[in-house]
């Protein structure tokens, strides 16, 4: 097929196949454990998994709570059900497994897959500084050859051209990054510092109201003092009252 020839369906068709590609490698590229890990998790993700599990569940809790009865199977496992309890418990520590196995596998592709991105930015890049000289050196040419080519010194055209290096541009992200983490730790810092001086005022008052407390203690002590001494006054009147009571019968009896 000529260049003359080619569209843009068919350069789709090739991306598409070279992806297609590089899949089926994947796939045949797994072992047997990864194959018998990846089929585990693609039946535990199927509607069938849910209803094995219905009928299964249902079917041992009818024949051990006598629901159905069948000689020499049923009440093999009474209520509250330890056996099918163990089962289920062993079925979901191997089916985690076979689940991080699968999972580990598709971070190792898509970790080679953003690999594989970076390095197509990192060309695309390339390609479009090199692309961005070679405009400028025509349109320098053509200023120099051609009167009516206005053409206009642009620094910034000069900055572009120049493509760095992936190291300059990942010290950058890193130190960017290391700004954010720098900022949200004072952000953190001055939320801890603004609680932490809440919680001083709030120890500040708690003590305030324990002197209130205190001093109002006190003062229901010293009114427990009073009480017992206008008890003891008025013990004192009643055996005064007594007293007077005894007088006054002796007088009554000589004055008869």
């Amino acid at each position: 097929m000529s260049s003359s020839t080619i569209s843009t369906s068919d350069i789709i068709r090739k991306n598409i196949s070279a992806i297609t590609e590089s899949q089926r490698e994947d796939i045949e590229a797994r072992t047997v454990s990864d194959r018998i890990a990846d089929t585990i998790t693609s039946f535990s993700g199927s509607v069938t998994f849910v209803l094995v599990h219905v009928i299964w569940f249902a079917l041992w809790i009818l024949l051990n709570v006598g629901f159905i009865r069948v000689p020499g199977l049923s009440g093999f496992d009474p209520f509250p059900f330890g056996l099918l309890t163990m089962v289920v418990s062993l079925e979901a520590i191997f089916l985690s497994t076979f689940v991080l196995i699968s999972q580990n596998r598709l971070s190792m592709q898509s970790e080679q897959r953003a690999a594989l991105d970076l390095h197509v930015n990192l060309l695309a890049e390339q390609k479009a500084t090199k692309v961005l000289e070679m405009l400028d050196q025509i349109a320098q040419q053509l200023d120099q050859t051609s009167k009516r080519f206005n053409f206009k010194h642009d620094p910034e055209v000069e900055v572009l051209k120049v493509s760095p290096e992936p190291q300059e541009i990942l010290g950058v992200i890193k130190e960017a990054i290391k700004e954010d983490a720098e900022q949200v730790r004072q952000e953190v810092s001055k939320a801890v510092k603004d609680i932490a001086d809440e919680m001083d005022g709030v120890q500040e008052e708690v003590k305030d109201i324990t002197g209130e407390m205190e001093a109002v203690r006190a003062g229901v002590k010293q009114i427990g003092n009073v009480k017992e001494e206008v008890d003891e006054i008025n013990e004192k009147i009643d055996l005064i009252g007594i007293d007077v009571h005894q007088i006054k019968g002796k007088i009554d009896e000589r004055t008869r």
